[in-house]
């Protein structure tokens, strides 16, 4: 006795290779369209750039300012050389005065084989008349701006690092909501076309 067949359902039976593929499969449905693959293809891609893109293009921005703040430090420790002065007035922002230096400044006194010198150099914040403080002199002995601190350079790789990944998320979540939406505003206005097709079948079919 023959099993009946529901009206509408296509037979599975035959040689495997014929036989349908169904979506539940696991597989792209028949009813998947060029715009949908593209889709999820944008999505791997956008995917992809922020999973690996993303943290090289971090760690290369880190690298070169971290290697370019260093560099610049080590050629500005080779043109000064540092002295022991001791502080003749208080340190003082220079902030309140018109055409001052930003920082702390204050009247040092330091010697070396040709006797004693006095100038105004930058110094630590807060210290005291005769505290002891490190000055910078250059090649011709004149009180030079001091290098910068030897944790700059890691501090300024951290901190474009940071930046660059905080980019490099946010454009790409930007790309993909643009192209997100996108895709639908053409998905919308390619289902508007195919509905003003079949409408009039349907509103034929159904006012007889």
């Amino acid at each position: 006795m023959r099993t009946p067949r529901l009206p509408g359902r296509r037979s599975t039976s035959g040689p495997p290779g014929k036989r349908v593929r169904h979506a539940a499969d696991g597989e792209p449905g028949s009813l998947e369209r060029p715009m949908d693959r593209l889709e999820r293809g944008l999505r791997v891609f956008l995917t992809v750039v922020a999973l690996v893109a993303v943290p090289l293009g971090t760690w290369c921005v880190g690298h070169a300012v971290y290697s370019h703040f260093t560099l610049a430090r080590q050629t500005r420790l080779a043109q000064l050389h540092p002295v022991a002065a001791s502080l003749l007035t208080e340190a003082r922002s220079g902030d309140d005065r018109a055409g001052a230096q930003s920082g702390f400044h204050a009247l040092v006194q330091w010697s070396d084989r040709n006797g004693a010198h006095t100038g105004v150099a930058p110094v630590r914040a807060w210290l005291h008349r005769g505290a002891t403080a490190t000055v910078w002199l250059d090649a011709r002995g004149d009180i030079a701006t001091p290098p910068r601190a030897r944790d700059f350079a890691a501090t300024a790789g951290v901190a474009m690092g940071c930046a660059t990944a905080f980019g490099g998320v946010a454009t790409a979540c930007g790309l993909r909501w643009a192209l997100d939406r996108s895709i639908e505003q053409r998905r919308l206005a390619r289902w508007a076309r195919e509905w003003e097709h079949v409408e009039p079948g349907w509103v034929t079919r159904y006012t007889r």
